[in-house]
């Protein structure tokens, strides 16, 4: 397997976002990707296809995107369990807390 890492900037899945984007190829075959925010560097998302997990994929990602800037996981509330099993593992700073009104905030504040 040869496997190259790029970077580029673009939007979230569509949303019209612009963040920072990692990737992982293989051959042509997009493996792994990291978005991160471009206001507060914040992980957006970090997802590896099925077949390549638990290959160091996402570690990749996540050591070569914090060689280049400060990078910060998501607050808790807004981690899916998997995401929050990453932050965990590579540990890392957390972003500072924000105004939000999502649904995972709103819970915790209202606990």
């Amino acid at each position: 397997m040869t496997t190259t890492t790029t970077y580029r900037t673009g939007d979230y899945y569509g949303d019209g976002s612009t963040n920072h984007i990692w990737e992982t190829h293989d051959d042509n075959t997009l493996i792994a990707e990291l978005y991160v925010s471009t206001d507060r560097h914040e992980i957006m998302n970090i997802q590896v296809r099925e077949a390549y997990r638990g290959e160091g994929h996402a570690r990749h990602l996540y050591d070569t995107a914090t060689d280049q800037m400060d990078i910060y996981h998501a607050p808790v509330a807004h981690r899916s369990l998997e995401g929050n099993a990453f932050a965990e593992a590579v540990g890392g700073p957390t972003v500072d807390p924000y105004p939000c009104d999502c649904y995972g905030c709103n819970e915790i504040e209202e606990d």
